[in-house]
Formats: structure tokens, C-alpha cells, sequence
């Protein structure tokens, strides 16, 4: 059976950003993939400490124990991956940014990725501005670094306009909805 891994860095439970990545999870499951959805706010994450062990020791693991041990396991484990992140300040969420500093391991100092082949990374992004481009930048940065792990980078989705509680809610959105479905229906073809 196929796996898929979805990510959330979104501390709401309940916001626009897990709403889309539940749409995504929905469209894999009804195709059989078994998926594992991971709240990153939920976890204890440090920070990258810089120690360089996983380059002295050339393997793709981490030093530190901490929580993200179990997602490099399960990154390991899924053929694919669905990262869901508001847009906070111009970028991911601290929690999301964190993820991605703990993905070193799977880069090596020349920067030849170190992630098994064949693995699938698609993205959903969320922001309460209505202007699309506004972090355009920021975003093709993001997925270009998870890119260099050698995740292959399939698809991706920025939600605008949206802001739980506060504008209103993205289940009245059925083109982002349908987005977010097609996202998790071509993450692993």
C-alpha cells in the first residue's frame, strides 16, 4: 500500500490550512494510499544546532533526539509528502521553518541531495492577504530548499484571502477546495 505523509504547520487545528490538507488527504485515501497527517506544533522540534555529525558521519540522520526523529522516519517511509503552511510574516510558519532547518541530514555539503529517490513533495500554501503575488518570493524559496533534499517537487496551491475566524471560512471556497483535492489526487502519479 502507497503512503503519503501530510504536514501541517499551522498552530490551528481547525484553520483554513488544515482544511485544505484534509481536502488533499481525502482525495488520497480515496484512492487507498495510507496517510499520516502531523501536526508540527504538536511536536518538540530544536532548532538545527549546527553540529555538522550527520556530514562528519556522511549519513542522512540527526544528532539531536527530538521529535523529529519520527518524522524522518515517516518521511522515509511515505512515497510522498503534502506540506500545508500558512504564510505568517512573508514565510512559512516558524513551526514549518524549523521542519525544513531539520532537513540538513539530507543534504550534503556539496548540496547533492541525500533523500531516497522517488519520493513526491507537494505544498499548500495559505495566507489572509488577497494578493497572490505578494509573497511569491518567499514561497518559491521555501519549496526550492525542500527541493534540494531530493524531494521531487510536484505541485503546490497558495490559498489567498483567508483568515479563520476573521474573513470568511474556506469551505465556502470550492475552487480552493478543489485545489487542495487535486493536489492529494496527482501527489503520487
Amino acid at each position: 500500500m502507497k503512503k503519503a505523509l501530510i504536514l501541517i504547520g499551522s498552530p490551528r487545528k481547525k484553520g483554513s490550512t488544515a482544511t485544505l490538507a484534509a481536502e488533499a488527504e481525502r482525495a488520497l485515501n480515496e484512492q487507498g494510499v495510507e496517510t499520516t497527517t502531523i501536526f508540527l506544533n504538536n511536536l518538540t522540534i530544536k532548532g538545527c544546532q549546527a553540529c555538522y555529525w550527520c556530514k562528519k558521519n556522511d549519513v542522512a540522520e540527526c544528532a539531536v533526539r527530538d521529535d523529529m526523529q519520527k518524522i524522518h522516519a515517516l518521511m522515509q517511509g511515505s512515497d510522498g509528502i503534502i506540506v500545508a503552511a500558512p504564510i505568517y510574516f512573508a514565510g512559512v510558519t516558524a513551526q514549518t521553518k524549523l521542519w525544513l532547518d531539520r532537513l540538513f541530514p539530507y543534504i550534503s555539503l556539496t548540496l547533492a541531495p541525500k533523500m531516497p529517490e522517488g519520493k513526491k513533495v507537494s505544498f499548500i500554501f495559505t495566507q489572509n492577504q488577497p494578493d497572490a503575488t505578494l509573497f511569491e518570493t518567499p514561497i518559491r524559496t521555501f519549496m526550492h530548499m525542500v527541493g534540494l533534499t531530493g524531494l521531487c517537487v510536484k505541485d503546490s496551491m497558495l490559498g489567498c484571502d483567508l483568515d479563520a475566524g476573521n474573513k470568511p471560512p474556506v469551505e465556502g471556497r470550492t475552487d480552493l477546495l478543489e485545489q487542495a483535492y487535486s493536489i492529494g489526487k496527482n501527489l503520487l502519479l
